[in-house]
């Protein structure tokens, strides 16, 4: 029980990053009548149990997919500004500003969520609480594993007696490298990123919703001159949706490991696009239907 406490809190802190002001139930209720309508809708639409069912699924996913992703989202804009946001407390202590000075002139400066999360520091600091404490709590409450490192370098160092604007100095020029480095990851990995989501995603469903009612339709006309004798097809949609579902899963493993270097950061995504995978495999069908002008369906 214990550990179910401590995952929900966890997850509630990352809840509490998406700026929403709902509480976290009524979020997860919302979600809930969204895939229930949402669901019902598909199967309105294609006719397609399966497909209405893992829609359901998939967008009940978005209660933990959504705030983790908008969580993501602040963390790398947290270390995006944490470089200038050292170099200026550095510019403040040279000018000789304590670290309180400095922590709420970066507080008042416009540095996005990680001004935001300094000035609730700054509320603990005015209450008394020793600044090394307040420091790791802020790295704690942004999420941002360099924070955490650079906070924990910075609190190492004042205790050591080291000059607090050189370490801050060197920690932004490392931590600007970092994120170069990042960046340049990006930028080289964009393209096989998108090959893979427009493949996998759209082109492979599509595809393959067109060609099968192709084949059925050409199926059920030699069975219907074989006087109903050969050519079993039945089974031949739930093959194929079965295999698409595999093809996506493994293509968001894939680009986990090219942008991220894990794969199991994108496993929560993997239900939004099997049901993205399944919609566009759907559009093939009737695509395909109104190109030959057949009401044949595979089942």
């Amino acid at each position: 029980m214990a550990t179910m406490q401590e995952q929900y809190e966890k997850f509630r802190r990352y809840y509490q990053a998406t700026g929403f002001r709902i509480s976290l139930p009524i979020f997860v209720g919302l979600i809930f009548l969204l895939s229930l309508f949402s669901g019902f809708m598909l199967y309105l639409f294609f006719g397609d149990l399966l497909t209405a069912f893992i829609g359901f699924f998939a967008l009940q996913t978005l209660s933990v997919v959504f705030p983790i992703s908008i969580r993501s989202g602040r963390i790398e804009n947290v270390e995006n500004n944490l470089p200038d946001a050292l170099k200026h407390m550095a510019a403040i202590l040279r000018a000789g500003g304590t670290t309180e000075d400095a922590l709420e002139e970066v507080g008042n400066s416009d540095y996005g969520p990680l001004s935001a999360d300094i000035k609730q520091g700054l509320m603990e600091l005015k209450e008394g609480k020793p600044f090394d404490e307040v420091l790791q709590n802020i790295a704690l409450t942004t999420g941002s594993p360099l924070f955490k490192r650079t906070a924990t370098i910075i609190v190492d160092a004042k205790r050591a007696g080291a000059g607090l604007a050189d370490v801050m100095e060197a920690i932004a020029d490392d931590a600007r490298d970092m994120i170069r480095i990042q960046r340049e990851r990006i930028s080289r990995t964009t393209m096989p990123v998108l090959f893979l989501y427009v493949s996998s995603l759209a082109l492979a469903p599509f595809i393959f919703g067109f060609t099968l009612t192709i084949v059925c339709f050409i199926g059920s006309g030699m069975t219907s001159a074989l006087g109903g004798a050969g050519l079993e097809i039945g089974n031949l949609k739930s093959l194929v949706i079965i295999f698409i579902g595999i093809q996506s899963a493994i293509a968001i493993m894939a680009i986990g490991i090219i942008k991220e270097g894990k794969p199991i950061k994108y496993l929560p995504r993997i239900p939004i696009m099997i049901l993205i995978s399944l919609v566009v495999f759907n559009v093939g069908l009737i695509s395909g239907r109104l190109l030959i002008g057949s009401t044949a369906v595979c089942n």
